[in-house]
């Protein structure tokens, strides 16, 4: 399972997420497209993350609010060509607009889902109010892909900006990042497949995985950080992290191969991060993707708090960061998280530790982190400039994570490891260019359970190695 088909499964279990809901501190309240009522032409997309019109059509809610007042409203969407006519309606009035083109990285403009603030404000009642999204003369064949529909109390609007600024404020420098250029991630998990025969448990997979040799390589590619898991579709743990074992018992290991790790990057002078798949984790998710009604919002924010103050005060400096993946659906499932309190808690051990929150195509939900999650996949639109200036990372140290090889996981059995996707020369060419403006580029490679990586790949990274580094 590819970590994109995983994050789909996820999805599908948020799809009778709250429609809408109040948190804590500043109200920035979100109607997201899976829990919307459809009409004409428009559907929910595969992952069930996004509605796309390909004509003219409404998506419709019905919305709980506290307090009654005037509302500011922004749209996040992706649209390929300008010019369709949006109305939003609520029982009290309407606001009207023009589509405008979305930019970004990608390709695609409909993968460059951005925050579309509407202009003027709706009056909303206490109590139930309905909300209605229309569509009508469309341009184009897919003129319109809606996440969601954000609504921010007028009244708390200085909140909302005094909130953003403490935690632009609380970023710790991306400078180190930076210099690093572009670095490696590794799928490594228990999906892990062997070159050849039947694999190891995960337990025994970990005590015999080769740090030496797996070091060795690292320094042959040029990178400078590696990006590792410690978990994915199965809430394992490479290290006997206590916080980890007292939520999954059995899931952690004798062996600190995260620890190990550490020790050897930093003696390298390689920078160290760690991926963390926060709803399996976190119980959010049960398997592929089965939705565990037992964990609000508060036990969530908890559990990571605890293992990442543990993580952190164990290794200390030698941990340079953080990867997490599939936050969109936390925050689907969880309007009131208290994200501010697990950037805090991501700092155990070392303040200057950096963090991303993955929220994949989407605009991030939250301002506490330092740079983008940058899940492109392939070389996209190549940056401008160190921070986002638009799209779905606005205002994030620029970072780009894509595959060389495998999807992610090299999940087959007795299969070779699958052939790079492009040419050394393109992706120094891609690297080169995102230098220039001091964006960070990150390449997974498909990895054996035996930690080795493919022979292609190791040409291909040399190459890029001598063109990058120069030596």
């Amino acid at each position: 399972m590819t970590r994109r088909q995983f994050n789909t499964a996820i999805a599908g279990a948020w799809a009778d997420a709250p429609v809408f809901a109040s948190p804590s501190g500043p109200a920035i309240c979100r109607a997201y497209a899976p829990a919307a009522r459809l009409d004409g032409s428009v559907i929910i997309d595969g992952p069930k993350v996004t509605a796309q019109w390909t004509g003219s059509g409404s998506a419709q809610w019905d919305v709980q609010i506290e307090h009654p007042g005037d509302y500011q409203i922004a749209l996040a969407y992706g649209c390929g060509e300008a010019g369709s006519r949006l109305e939003l309606r609520s029982e009290s009035g309407s606001l009207i607009a023009l589509t405008r083109r979305t930019v970004g990285v990608f390709q695609d403009p409909l993968n460059n889902v951005e925050l579309v603030p509407l202009q003027g404000r709706l009056r909303l009642e206490r109590g139930a109010n309905s909300l209605a999204l229309t569509l009508s003369d469309p341009h184009g064949n897919r003129p319109l892909r809606l996440r969601s529909v954000e609504l921010t109390a007028a009244a708390d609007m200085n909140l909302v900006a005094a909130e953003q600024q403490k935690a632009r404020t609380a970023r710790s420098s991306t400078d180190r990042f930076v210099k690093s250029g572009y670095g490696l991630m590794f799928h490594w998990t228990a999906q892990s497949k062997p070159r050849h025969g039947l694999p190891q448990p995960y337990a025994e997979a970990v005590r015999d995985f080769p740090v030496d040799s797996f070091l060795k390589m690292v320094r042959q590619t040029g990178a400078g950080h590696v990006l590792f898991t410690l978990n994915h579709a199965v809430p394992h743990c490479p290290a006997p992290i206590r916080a980890w074992e007292k939520y999954h018992p059995g899931l952690t290991t004798e062996r600190d191969l995260i620890g190990e790790l550490a020790d050897g990057l930093q003696q390298a002078g390689i920078r160290f991060l760690v991926y963390i798949n926060s709803p399996t984790f976190g119980k959010i998710t049960q398997g592929r993707g089965v939705f565990s009604p037992t964990v609000d919002a508060v036990h969530y924010v908890d559990m990571h708090r605890e293992i990442l103050e543990e993580i952190g005060r164990r290794y200390g400096r030698k941990l340079d960061g953080y990867w997490f993946d599939s936050w969109y659906q936390a925050f689907e499932h969880f309007p009131d998280i208290r994200q501010d309190l697990v950037f805090q808690a991501c700092k155990a051990g070392n303040p200057g530790r950096i963090t991303a929150f993955n929220f994949w195509i989407l605009p991030a939900c939250t301002p506490w982190q330092e740079y983008w999650a940058g899940e492109i996949g392939s070389p996209g639109l190549l940056p401008t400039s160190r921070y986002i200036e638009r799209g779905a990372g606005a205002g994030l140290q620029s970072h780009f994570l894509l595959f060389l090889d495998a999807p992610w996981v090299h999940s087959k059995p007795d299969t070779e490891m699958e052939s790079p996707r492009f040419t050394s020369a393109a992706l120094a060419d891609y690297i080169e260019q995102c230098m220039k403006h001091q964006a960070v580029v990150t390449v997974n490679l498909g990895i054996y359970q035996d930690g080795t990586i493919g022979p292609q790949a190791a040409e291909c990274m040399a190459a890029v190695r001598q063109r990058i580094r120069g030596a």
